[in-house]
């Protein structure tokens, strides 16, 4: 009696073989590149109907159902409008007139070196 390794093996000269494995590896990178321990499932589905009346031979399909996990995306908050649109801000808040200010460096001020100094104590 043969396996059933090797009777995949014979469907569709491997290519079944060769596409499961592929399905397995594109399973694989999506679950790893999800942080969340979220798996998924792959659905193996093989359809076997008679060739032809009483020739003994099959016509044997096959299909692949991936369920990968999703990356979740970035959610925004939006301001709708009385027209239906929405706006990255709030179109009811006035906007502040904001520039640039000139900035000159601070005058130099001597630094001096905690370390050195006296070591006795003061009191107040």
């Amino acid at each position: 009696m043969r396996s059933a390794t090797d009777m995949l093996r014979d469907i569709a000269g491997g290519e079944l073989v060769e596409h499961f494995g592929d399905a397995i590896r594109e399973l694989n990178h999506a679950i790893t590149a999800c942080d969340d321990k979220k798996g998924g499932s792959i659905t193996l589905k093989i359809n076997i109907k008679p060739a032809g009346r009483g020739s003994g031979a099959l016509n044997v399909d096959y299909d692949f159902t991936i369920r990968a996990p999703k990356l979740p995306r970035r959610s925004s908050i939006m301001f709708g409008t009385p027209e239906g649109d929405m706006l990255a801000t709030d179109p009811t808040q006035r906007q502040l007139d904001l520039r640039q200010v000139e900035t000159t460096p601070a005058a130099a001020v001597p630094l001096r070196d905690a370390n050195a100094g006296t070591t006795e104590l003061r009191t107040a």
